[in-house]
Order: C-alpha cells, then structure tokens, then sequence
C-alpha cells in the first residue's frame, strides 16, 4: 500500500515536471507574428480605406510584414545599415501629442534614449497628418538626406507601435528608395546587447 502511494505521488511529480517544462518552453518561443492581410481583415475599421495606414490603437502587435517598396529589417541589419551611413529615424510619440505653437518645442515628460545618432520625429507615424506634420516630416527628411532620394533610411518606434510602419510606407510616398522598418525598435535593439543614447525631438518649424 505505501509503495502504491509512493509510486502515485512519482508519477504525479513527474507529471508537474513535464507540464513545467512545456509551459517553460511555450513562453520562451516568441509567438510568430500575423501578417498586415490577416490583421487588416479581422479589424478593417482600423486602417485608412485609402492609404492603408493604421489610423487606431497605434500601441499594438504589428504585423511581420510591410507594403513595398518598404522593407522590414532586424537590430543586427539595423546596425549594419547604420555603419554604412543610414539615417535613423526615431518616430516614437510625444506624451501630449502636440508641440508648443510659439516655439514649436515638443511637450514631452520623460527624456527617450534611442539609437545612436538616430532623429526623433514625434508623431509623423500617425495614420492621419495635419498639412503642418507631414511638411514637418518631408522638410526634415529633405535636410537629412540633403535631397539624396536614395540615402537609407531607418525608421522605428519600440516594439509593438504601428506609427514606425505607417513612417516607413510614408517614406515612400515622399519619392525615397531605400527604406527600412525596425519593426522592434528600441526594444529590440536593447534585447541584441546594443546600447541606446539620449535623443531629444526636432522641433517644429512655425515661423
């Protein structure tokens, strides 16, 4: 009778040990991303009938996919690119979503750390532009590149953030050739061993 218990109570340990280990093992396996077709027909109202950009819910899973002539690249492409001259730019929000009207300085509370040398452009990722932001990002992107259409550039956000993928399709429309979605941004640079810097916005022009 004891050695029928014993053996029970064996099996059930062993029984926990292997439902650990597959619960250990399903929540170290990166969940596969969906692709924008699949994303975009389960939830249509969220993107713009026209453009197609995300105009909702920007902090959410993207898809593992972007529209050409865009293309999505990882950290360590992301690091290659940049050694060899690419521009990063940095897309990431501002807390109050708007800039100051009189000095046109972005209203953030937090200082954001980003890629080395990277540019940050609050806001122009949104799946709607006012005429003011996208002359902000055309005119920024012009002096970056000094109106060189096919330098590359970099666009991110931090993982999870549609506003990197709708920057990157935007890109486009603004004639440049060579463009790169980070689609895990600074979170997926850091998860590489990379090391971030403090960045601060460009403001607006409003003269």
């Amino acid at each position: 009778m004891i050695l029928m218990k014993s053996r029970r109570m064996q099996i059930t340990g062993n029984m926990h040990l292997r439902l650990n280990w597959l619960l250990a093992l399903l929540l170290a396996t990166p969940v596969a991303a969906a692709d924008f077709a699949s994303i975009k027909a389960k939830r249509p109202e969220l993107f713009h009938p026209k453009t197609g950009y995300r105009i909702d819910r920007q902090r959410a899973p993207t898809p593992d996919d972007i529209p050409a002539p865009a293309k999505g690249i990882t950290a360590v492409e992301a690091a290659a690119l940049l050694e060899t001259g690419a521009i990063a730019i940095d897309v990431f929000g501002a807390n109050q979503s708007r800039y100051d009207e009189l000095d046109g300085t972005w209203l953030v509370k937090d200082p954001r750390q980003s890629l080395p040398n990277a540019v940050w452009l609050p806001e122009v990722g949104r799946g709607v532009l006012s005429d003011e932001m996208q002359a902000y990002f055309a005119q920024n992107l012009a002096d970056l590149t000094e109106g060189d259409t096919s330098r590359a550039l970099i666009l991110f956000c931090v993982a999870d953030c549609w506003m990197s993928w709708n920057a990157a399709q935007r890109a486009t429309t603004l004639g440049y050739k060579d463009v790169n979605w980070f689609r895990l941004g600074t979170d997926g640079w850091l998860d590489e061993g990379f090391e971030l810097e403090p960045v601060n916005p460009v403001p607006v022009n409003v003269d």
